[in-house]
């Protein structure tokens, strides 16, 4: 009988205990630790006070969720590295000297679910979201989203969270409070970081717009494309975009723009390189596959730009390694040229480089590897304008290396052009050039005067100098006439060699530079000094004839056969002096006939 009943109160405590190994799941609940606000100022890590509910099929109602603690679990850091969509849950108190006034700040990531649940008076709640796919309601402040709140001093206020990331973990969630006076001013300053990284981006972009537009050189062309994609890129990032230039029907778009710039920035960067560096005499092999990468990824661009936004998450992974290899293609590419002389090559080494690590500086915080402050946070941008700077100055060089080089071939041409105009016994012009010249000085026929006055000279009695001294002498005395000439004459005056000892000058006929009175004065220049060869003191002297006050009627023989007809007659009154051509001396012309010219003033 004792056995019996026994046997029935242990069978009561077997149901109650089971009763209540079932009940207390449903029971269980934890209240999330109070997180003390200061009164000025930021406190961040606040995950690990959370109190968490996994809610993998988004069925909780958030009102529910705010009342009751019931089914809330301490937050663990197992949730790092694996975890379901779930709900966290903040308790806030703020110091009663504080104002009262807080903002949370949300590291942006890619967020399948992201809503901020705060309750108001009445009972309501208001409630932001930051999901990819959807119009982001909270405020967007260069790499974070920004709630309002507000936590009475002296008072504690809820907090709830609904957050589905895309890595299925909460390893990306980062949050930090801050108080409402230091947020601004640390935005303000933020803006005007933001102001001069970007003006800078913009000069350099419409620079090189410029220069593209004006030399058309395909480098300034890809270097623009590239960096109005950086800017783009970076414009979506800061959130300056979205808040302030994108229409509302775009806002939805966001994730879509950030992804497709991003993609046009390496595809861009990869024609810049193509045409800058020039692989193709380096590296035929790498130049290939850079070529191969170009079209992957503006194939990516496409399919990024079209694809519906629920698969757009599944572009952006299939993104991160090709931009990984893509990165270090390029890197390989410009180490190769430079290390085979390529300036171009350690320019864009250097660029590329900086930027490339100032961008992975974001993953190396979210590993721990460095300290989470703005420097650091920002320094893309940093490098963005150092990478756009470095660049332009390379295309700068390069345009400067282009223009060295047409610098030079023009120089050569003039070089060549003047050897073949010049008399290289002398140096002074040929007769095919005073030909082109005096043709190209003529003016037209319609002109009122001609302003220059032309000069035949001949050395006295040259050929018995060549017949006592010798040729050489005779070359010697050339070539110090042509020198002491140009002692006389002004820039501008050209004189040049017809033959033998024949020359011709040409100067501007002005008032205190007359044809005749140059002539003089060359006359004294060469008779004021003996010439000398090889100690022999040889006589020297020229007689010159003058044309002056010429119509521009006349043609370039007429003007010759004219001077000619003065340095004749100027041999005939005696020899070392000038003569002005004087029509009413009927003297012949020693080179033929000639038209009858209009009547000179002497």
């Amino acid at each position: 009988m004792t056995s019996g009943r026994d046997g029935r109160r242990f069978a009561w405590l077997s149901l109650v205990l089971v009763l209540l190994a079932v009940a207390l799941p449903l029971q269980a609940q934890h209240r999330a630790d109070l997180v003390q606000l200061p009164a000025q100022g930021a406190v961040g890590d606040i995950k690990s006070s959370a109190a968490v509910r996994p809610d993998p099929e988004g069925a909780l109602d958030p009102r529910a969720l705010i009342r009751s603690d019931a089914g809330f679990v301490p937050y663990s850091q197992a949730l790092e590295s694996e975890a379901p969509p779930m709900w966290l849950k903040f308790r806030f108190t703020a110091p009663r000297d504080a104002e009262g006034q807080y903002v949370l700040r949300v590291a942006r990531r890619f967020f399948e679910e992201f809503q901020v649940h705060l309750p108001q008076q009445g009972g309501r709640l208001a409630s932001f979201s930051a999901a990819y796919d959807r119009t982001v309601t909270t405020q967007t402040v260069g790499r974070h989203y920004v709630v309002d709140f507000r936590v009475p001093p002296g008072q504690t206020q809820l907090l709830l969270i609904r957050v589905d990331t895309v890595q299925n973990s909460l390893q990306p969630l980062e949050l930090w409070v801050e108080d409402r006076a230091t947020f601004t001013e640390s935005r303000s300053q933020a803006f005007l970081v933001f102001g001069l990284l970007f003006g800078i981006l913009v000069a350099l972009i419409f620079h090189n717009f410029v220069l593209y537009l004006n030399l058309r050189q395909r480098g300034h062309l890809y270097y623009v494309m590239a960096m109005g994609s950086l800017l783009l890129l970076l414009g979506v990032d800061s959130g300056l975009l979205q808040t302030h230039f994108l229409p509302e029907a775009l806002l939805p778009q966001v994730s879509r723009i950030y992804l497709v710039c991003y993609v046009m920035m390496l595809l861009t960067m990869g024609l810049f390189f193509l045409a800058f560096v020039n692989p193709q005499r380096h590296a035929p092999r790498l130049t290939v596959a850079i070529k191969g990468f170009v079209w992957l990824l503006a194939a990516l661009a496409v399919v990024a730009l079209l694809i519906p936004m629920r698969y757009l998450l599944v572009v952006a992974m299939i993104t991160q390694p090709i931009q990984l290899v893509a990165h270090a293609t390029l890197i390989a590419g410009a180490i190769i040229a430079a290390r085979r002389g390529a300036t171009e090559g350690v320019i864009f080494l250097a660029a590329w480089t900086l930027f490339v690590i100032s961008g992975y500086s974001r993953v190396f915080i979210s590993l721990d590897w460095l300290p989470r402050t703005d420097f650091f946070e920002y320094l893309i941008y940093l490098g963005a304008v150092v990478e756009a700077s470095i660049l332009a100055l390379g295309l700068t060089w390069r345009v400067r290396q282009l223009y060295e080089r047409h610098a030079r071939a023009i120089e050569e041409q003039h070089k060549a052009a003047r050897l073949a105009n010049l008399d290289p016994l002398t140096d002074a012009y040929n007769r095919r050039f005073l030909q082109t010249y005096l043709e190209s000085v003529m003016p037209g026929p319609n002109a009122d005067s001609f302003d220059r006055a032309v000069l035949i000279l001949d050395l006295d009695n040259f050929k018995d100098t060549n017949d006592e001294y010798g040729h050489a002498a005779g070359d010697m005395v050339l070539r110090e006439l042509v020198r002491r000439c140009q002692r006389v004459l002004r820039e501008g005056d050209v004189m040049c060699r017809l033959g033998g000892d024949e020359f011709v000058i040409v100067v501007s006929d002005q008032t205190d530079h007359s044809g005749l009175e140059v002539a003089r004065r060359i006359i004294d220049e060469v008779a004021a000094e003996s010439f000398v060869f090889e100690q022999a003191v040889m006589p020297v002297t020229t007689s010159i004839g003058v044309v002056s006050s010429i119509s521009p009627k006349c043609a370039v023989s007429d003007i010759l056969r004219m001077a000619d007809q003065a340095l004749y007659q100027a041999k005939q009154a005696g020899r070392n002096r000038a003569v002005l051509f004087d029509p009413d001396k009927g003297t012949p012309f020693r080179h033929g006939p000639s038209r009858v010219p209009v009547r000179q003033e002497s």
